[in-house]
């Protein structure tokens, strides 16, 4: 697969392609120039967030006065083509990306991931599981520092800085970009971005993808609907946050939702399923130490605006806290994301980061307190058929209390059994947890398909 990346002036995405502009405008002006005299001219006259229907207009504009200007300065007249150039460039600039709006600006939408090591060692990777490397478009390590550094001022919702002092920054851009970056404490600085391919998507275009089966999707759907708490587990870039946006389109619209995360990545409060949600951010300290706000500062506070429901992102440290306080709090339905190898690995995952999270418990009342808490651990993992890469929700756990061992009781209720691990049927839910799937509508008209003829048998 090849790819036109663009090796000198300013890249701007038009029809979905990436184009590469002139390095230089008929005058001798470079066209990065060009974007930062204009720019320079908007500074402080364009909104923040997302850009409205205004904004091109106003940016059309500028650009307009910035030629007229040139040219009575004696420059040559500058084209109209080339002045929509430099305006689309000078938006991506503002609400884009800038130049690195071009690794992620394909035909089809493939890219999923790009990886920078220095401004010159660029990776590529697409959909397929299919990686490249990609020509630069950054002059210096210095310009690559500088263009994150715009970036993580800017934030997607909350402004980080990334200097010397704090050399590690984590953002989300425009909903759909998630931008982690590091300088200082590797050899050279390091730029990673992830691409959420699906913002806003159900149960049912996951079937269609061949992620889960439709059984598994009704299971699914009237386990949330039943208020099952919920862990969903997998590897790096499996789809857990994709799969937890699937699960909560199920949650009923007029339930009000709290989302708890360290980074913000979710975003259900920007999509029409879910008409009443409130984003919580973790902040972090300012460069005196002071004016933190943890997710344990948060719990409280989303549960006292009448939250029914609440979703912590992915539990990395001492997210799994508040996870099992959330849990464990008497707001059935939350659920949230967590790497693990395997369902099951979730057990000893969740001990580990609760101990560093500050749980000072001993480990079997941790393990009691899971399997008091937790309903169901669903698994998804990428499965690589031949040159195409295809994400599975793999097995599914039904949690209880400890039993004969510390460790909480398991029933593998969906199984990597089907074509390429999918996971299929295996053993029926316990009777409460079947009681419960039935009140939510998953009942009688699925024996023999999706449920088991008794509690414990698949047919």
């Amino acid at each position: 697969m090849t790819t036109p990346w663009p090796t000198d002036g300013y890249p701007v995405v038009a029809g979905g392609q990436v184009a590469g502009l002139a390095a230089d405008t008929d005058g001798g002006l470079s066209i990065q120039a060009a974007v930062a005299e204009v720019s320079d001219e908007l500074a402080g006259r364009l909104p923040n967030g997302p850009p409205g229907p205004d904004v091109m207009p106003r940016i059309a504009a500028a650009v307009w006065r910035w030629a007229q200007r040139r040219h009575t300065a004696g420059g040559p007249v500058i084209p109209p083509h080339m002045q929509d150039m430099i305006a689309d460039a000078v938006r991506h600039q503002r609400y884009g990306l800038g130049l690195l709006d071009s690794y992620l600006s394909d035909e089809l939408g493939t890219v999923e991931n790009v990886d920078l090591i220095g401004y010159d060692q660029v990776w590529v990777t697409y959909a397929t599981g299919e990686r490249v490397r990609a020509q630069p478009v950054f002059a210096s390590d210095t310009d690559l520092i500088e263009a994150v550094r715009a970036l993580a001022a800017r934030g997607g919702s909350t402004a980080r800085d990334f200097t010397e002092h704090h050399p590690l920054v984590n953002v989300s851009i425009d909903r759909r970009i998630r931008l982690t970056a590091t300088m200082d404490v590797t050899p050279r600085p390091c730029v990673s971005l992830r691409r959420h391919g699906y913002t806003s998507i159900h149960l049912a275009r996951l079937v269609e993808l061949g992620t889960l089966t439709q059984a598994l999707a009704d299971f699914l759907a009237a386990a949330v609907k039943a208020r099952f708490n919920i862990i969903v587990t997998g590897g790096a870039n499996a789809g857990k946050t994709t799969l937890l946006r699937a699960l909560a389109s199920q949650i009923p619209p007029w339930e009000q939702i709290a989302t708890l995360e360290t980074d913000r990545e979710l975003f259900l409060e920007d999509l029409p399923d879910h008409p009443i949600v409130i984003a919580f951010e973790q902040r972090r300290p300012n460069s005196e130490g002071t004016g933190g706000i943890t997710l344990m500062d948060l719990l409280p506070q989303a549960l006292r605006h009448h939250t029914t429901r609440i979703l912590v992102g992915e539990a990395r440290t001492d997210e799994t806290v508040p996870m099992i306080e959330a849990m464990n709090s008497g707001w059935a339905g939350s659920m949230c994301t967590m790497h693990a190898n395997s369902a099951e690995a979730a057990f000893d995952r969740i001990l580990i980061l609760a101990l560093r999270g500050g749980l000072a418990m001993a480990e079997r009342a941790i393990h009691l307190m899971v399997g008091n808490a937790v309903d169901l651990i669903v698994h998804i993992r990428q499965h690589h058929d031949g040159h195409k890469t295809v994400r599975r929700v793999s097995e599914v756990l039904e949690v209880s209390p400890p039993g004969d061992s510390e460790r909480p009781s398991i029933a593998r209720i969906f199984a990597a059994d089907g074509p390429g691990g999918q996971a299929v049927p295996r053993h029926g839910p316990s009777t409460g947890l079947l009681e419960r799937l039935e009140a939510a509508g998953f009942g009688s008209q699925h024996l023999g398909t999706c449920l088991p003829l008794a509690p414990g048998v698949w047919p």
